[in-house]
């Protein structure tokens, strides 16, 4: 048995791949979605006109049997933008379940990126648990509120709102990337996420524009509540940007406005606290949490990150200013799956700034698995929460207060593109 993993040049293998594609996620299928040959002819438009896709295959003795897309993304990492790897659309022939097909194709998905010296990478799971056996750590929750369109506050004027079309989408790019240049998490637009929103034809974009500068954004569809009714429907957002208080509000008052048309609004955030925004902030399924909280989000578990180059990782934080603590630790890091990447550090910090050491002495010892301190680094989880959780261990406990702050992040990573 001889297995490659090369990129997906030839349009042979684009329709086996879409085959491959199809019989893993069945259902893109569904009516709504592309055909077989939309497909195909989208993922060869998008090998051939955006540098930031890769579509890659996995052919055992000449045969496709599993196939996924690469990403170049570039990412906001405490305000220094850093390249990072992402991987999606990982599918494997239904004959070669159970194989090791994925796991040798998220193999050569850190390869890859460890030969372009880039430390990181992320991917949205189709099992968390799954990739959170080869070291992916959890990104940060998303919320799913459904709301009445009258829970948005209603500001004095929505006078600066208008649609985008395509002719306008460079205005669109620049408000986003201004906001992920301010947002910890976030990654850049790339050519294909932008055209995904033009060229969908269920979607509305809605502006705030002053001084000839797009200051936020909402991108919504609608969805229809009833097969015997078609006034009754919901709106979904599937983008919400906004850069000032000024834009939120007059997009707010927008949807505010919707009332007499649609039922409730289904928004998907990861502010955590969107809730002292909105008015009422219940769901309408009218359910009680005991003992008395009214049911309002539905969470979700989603984005997975993970540094596959430790050392090199913490080289790149090297500006990062670690919240002015001095204090030198020994990190041991567990990585079950590459295993070049489980490394011991002797990390110096003098007033927040570090610096790797090769040997010496160190405060204290503290031993984690990759995927926790993916998560911990990023800011979704603290010191002191591993610790309760036994996700991390310290040598001396009297060092938890300072280890909390050290690695504490004050902004939470917020991270809106899709792959």
């Amino acid at each position: 048995m001889v297995r490659v993993i090369e990129k997906i040049v030839k349009e042979q293998d684009f329709v086996s791949f879409v085959n491959i594609v199809v019989g893993a996620y069945p259902g893109r299928m569904d009516g709504a979605q592309p055909t077989k040959e939309q497909l195909k002819n989208l993922f060869m438009y998008n090998q051939s006109n955006d540098e930031s896709l890769h579509y890659y295959g996995l052919w055992e003795n000449d045969k496709l049997i599993g196939g996924m897309r690469l990403h170049d993304f570039q990412m906001n990492l405490f305000s220094n933008m850093l390249p990072v790897g992402g991987v999606g659309l990982v599918a494997v022939d239904l004959l070669y379940k159970k194989e090791k097909v994925a796991k040798e194709l998220i193999e050569q998905f850190f390869s890859i990126f460890l030969e372009k010296n880039i430390h990181f990478v992320a991917l949205y799971p189709f099992r968390p648990d799954f990739y959170k056996k080869m070291g992916f750590g959890y990104g940060p929750k998303i919320y799913q509120y459904l709301v009445e369109p009258l829970s948005f506050p209603k500001g004095p004027t929505k006078k600066h709102l208008k649609y985008l079309t395509i002719e306008d989408q460079q205005q669109l790019i620049d408000c986003y990337n201004r906001v992920a240049a301010k947002k910890h998490g976030m990654f850049l637009k790339t050519t294909s996420e932008v055209s995904f929103i033009f060229k969908n034809i269920e979607n509305y974009v809605i502006a705030m524009e002053q001084q000839g500068t797009v200051q936020g954004y909402i991108v919504f569809s609608f969805k229809k509540q009833s097969d015997d009714n078609f006034m009754l429907n919901n709106m979904v957002i599937k983008e919400f940007i906004y850069e000032t208080p000024q834009a939120l509000l007059e997009l707010s008052t927008f949807l505010n406005s919707q009332a007499d048309q649609v039922n409730r609004i289904e928004w998907n955030t990861q502010e955590e606290n969107v809730h002292f925004f909105l008015g009422d902030v219940r769901n309408g399924t009218n359910q009680l949490i005991p003992s008395v909280y009214h049911a309002s989000a539905m969470s979700g578990v989603g984005l997975m990150y993970r540094i596959i180059n430790v050392k090199g990782f913490f080289d790149e934080l090297k500006t990062r200013n670690f919240n002015g603590v001095t204090l030198t630790l020994k990190l041991i890091v567990m990585d079950s799956l590459l295993v070049e990447n489980s490394q011991q550090l002797i990390i110096e910090a003098v007033n927040g700034t570090i610096n790797i050491l090769e040997s010496g002495s160190y405060d204290v010892e503290v031993s984690i698995d990759v995927a926790e301190l993916s998560s911990l680094i990023m800011g979704v989880v603290t010191v002191q929460e591993l610790f309760m959780l036994s996700q991390i261990t310290v040598s001396d406990e009297h060092y938890l207060q300072v280890l909390q702050q050290f690695f504490f992040v004050i902004e939470k990573p917020t991270c809106l593109s899709a792959f």
